[in-house]
Formats: structure tokens, sequence, C-alpha cells
């Protein structure tokens, strides 16, 4: 099982998200990243939390400074690629997989279909920011800025396109071994195919592992000591 991290750009800066709501400064994408190959990172997902009000001058700042980055750690990326025009942009980035929302959600098939064309299937990974509200499953779309029950959603069209899917916490971000390990079992994926996010600690990174999960992505806290990927790679070896 792969161990890595989650860097949220926004506005050309890495931020630190707290409950999908409160965002703190945590520095130049370079310097975290610098961190991170320092903490032996399987893979870094660098993750723009675009909502509606996102522009194409914002995302195109954003990818300039992709474009700099220097790095040996294995990059997904995604955030506000919502059409061609965005992901014509993403060629030639130092990027090995490309993460997408709303195109699931809302069944983009054209932008999709323009996505395995130009990058391939395995290049593909969808990313699900998922809370239980009230005792239903809701799952948010950036693009109209809502949630929609899991009901609405089409999982044999994510499958269709998607290679891995990042099963995103919101809820539980930024907290200490609070992934909802319930949704597993609620949700028609894969074990697998399947990443999760959004309050993953040492604890959790083990119960994922005898989960046969493809991944954990440790929230931005993984830039504090107790957090580090070292330590989460040790949590699973003794699991």
């Amino acid at each position: 099982m792969r161990v890595g991290s989650t860097v949220l750009l926004y506005n050309t800066r890495c931020v630190q998200s707290y409950h999908w709501d409160i965002m703190r400064p945590l520095g130049d994408l370079q310097g975290v990243m610098d961190s991170l190959e320092e903490y032996q990172c399987d893979e870094v997902a660098i993750i723009r939390p675009a909502r509606d009000e996102d522009s194409f001058d914002k995302f195109e700042a954003d990818i300039q400074v992709l474009r700099q980055l220097r790095t040996m750690t294995p990059i997904s990326f995604g955030g506000g690629v919502r059409s061609i025009e965005h992901l014509l942009l993403l060629k030639d980035l130092p990027v090995e997989r490309l993460v997408f929302s709303s195109a699931f959600i809302t069944k983009d098939y054209e932008l999709l279909d323009k996505v395995k064309n130009l990058f391939g299937h395995q290049a593909i990974q969808c990313l699900l920011p998922i809370r239980v509200l009230n005792g239903d499953l809701e799952i948010f779309c950036s693009k109209k800025s809502e949630y929609s029950t899991v009901d609405n959603i089409d999982f044999s069209f994510i499958k269709s396109y998607a290679n891995e899917i990042i099963l995103f916490d919101i809820i539980s971000e930024g907290k200490h071994n609070q992934f909802d390990f319930e949704l597993l079992s609620t949700l028609p994926i894969e074990n697998s195919k399947l990443i999760i996010t959004g309050g993953i600690s040492h604890e959790s990174v083990a119960v994922a592992k005898k989960n046969g999960l493809a991944s954990v992505l440790i929230d931005n806290k993984v830039l504090h000591k107790e957090y580090s990927i070292a330590s989460c790679k040790h949590a699973i070896k003794l699991s």
C-alpha cells in the first residue's frame, strides 16, 4: 500500500485546510514538496480547492507554479479542470496522474474522453469529497458549489473512466485518526482501487492496509514531524 500526502494549492500558494472550510497559509509549493521528499512520500496529490468562483486566470497562474516544480516524487494534480481549454494547459507538466471531481459527478463525457485519449485511462483519478449529514451520504460538486446525495452518483460511469478513486472525508479533514471507515462499506467501490484521505494518521493507516486499499493520503498536517510519512509507514509494518 502506498503512503502519500495531499497538498492544497490556492492562489499559487499552499494552504492547510480544516473541515473543507478553514484555510491557513502553509508556504510555497516547492518548499512544501522539498519537505515531503525528505519524508520519502510515495506520492503527492496536489489539489486546487476550486469552488464555483474559480476563474481561468487563477487556474493558469497555479499551472505556472506547478510547471516550475522540481521533484522526484510522483505527482497527481487536479482541481478546476472543467473544459478542454483547461485540459490543454496540462500538457508537459511534471505529473503522472490527473484528478477530476465535478467531471465525474456531472458525467462530462466529452472532457473525460479527451483526457483518456491524451493521457490514457491509467492516468485518471476520481476525487469524491464526501460527508455524512443527518444520516445521508452527500458528495460535493465544486462546479455547482452544492452537495448531491450519493444516490445521484453514477458509480458505473466513474468506474468506466477512473483508474483509481480518492475518497475525501471532508468532515474529518485536519483531524487525527478520524477517517470514517464506515464509508467503505456503503459505496460500490473496490478497495484495491480506493485511495482515502481526510483525518488520516497512524492508526487509520494500519486499518487501511488491513482493508487492502491502494493508498492513503495524509492531510497537510503531514509536515508536522509527529505525522511524518516515515512514522506512518512504520505503523503499516506493525499492523
